[in-house]
């Protein structure tokens, strides 16, 4: 079964070098879809008018859901090796009011509003990247399967301690941040572009990551 996007031949070849300072949607074969998001700031909010140039964001929200919320609803904010959650509207986190900004811990319950409900995850004490999943049905206008608030790396495996859980696959592959650069490399083999980069391999946008029964792409996202 593959989820990857139609990037044409020309596309590939046509795109710059991959920029730390943007965002990517990971397509991975068997999994889902996930938003690696890489900027220290995150936006959330009702949904964008129609036209928006991205189905994940608004004109006034990175993260645009589907959801009665408003304009500019919340912002999580990464410093450090923490995170906060700001409330501009209603939202509760573990069932308690937030009123200015409060310091999200691991496994935290976010409702914003009534009925729209986000799990703040930091799967592993090696890395201070976070997830954000949807537990209520409120998407963005684009499905995703969840989020990666990436600080230094994103860890892709069968085990819980990964940010997102591959059940199925044999090994583990971590994209991380290098300079203005995002890689992957592997303990297993894995080829980028059909070249072997289990030591080590830049990620260009619309780069097809592949191995021992795992595949995945690498999409720029505006």
């Amino acid at each position: 079964m593959g989820f990857f996007s139609p990037t044409s031949r020309d596309d590939r070849q046509s795109a710059a070098p991959t920029d730390a300072g943007t965002n990517y949607l990971l397509w991975i074969d068997g999994v889902g879809t996930w938003l690696v998001y890489l900027q220290e700031t995150l936006r959330i909010g009702g949904p964008g008018k129609p036209g928006s140039s991205s189905p994940l964001r608004s004109e006034w929200a990175d993260l645009a859901l589907l959801s009665n919320l408003s304009r500019h609803h919340a912002t999580i904010t990464r410093s450090g090796e923490s995170y906060y959650l700001e409330a501009h509207a209603p939202v509760l986190c573990q069932e308690r009011p937030v009123n200015d900004r409060v310091l999200l811990s691991d496994r935290a319950t976010l409702k914003l509003n009534q009925d729209t409900i986000l799990s703040f995850t930091q799967p592993t004490a090696l890395s201070t990247s976070a997830c954000l999943e949807f537990t209520s049905f409120h998407q963005p206008q684009q499905r995703l399967d969840g989020i990666v608030l990436m600080a230094d790396n994103c860890l892709l495996g069968a085990t819980g301690e990964n940010h997102i859980v591959c059940k199925n696959w044999p090994g583990s592959v971590v994209i991380y941040r290098q300079g203005d650069q995002v890689f992957c490399r592997s303990r297993q083999e894995i080829y980028v572009n059909e070249e072997p980069a289990s030591q080590g391999a830049v990620l260009t946008p619309g780069c097809l990551v592949s191995g021992p029964e795992l595949r995945f792409r690498w999409e720029v996202i505006v």
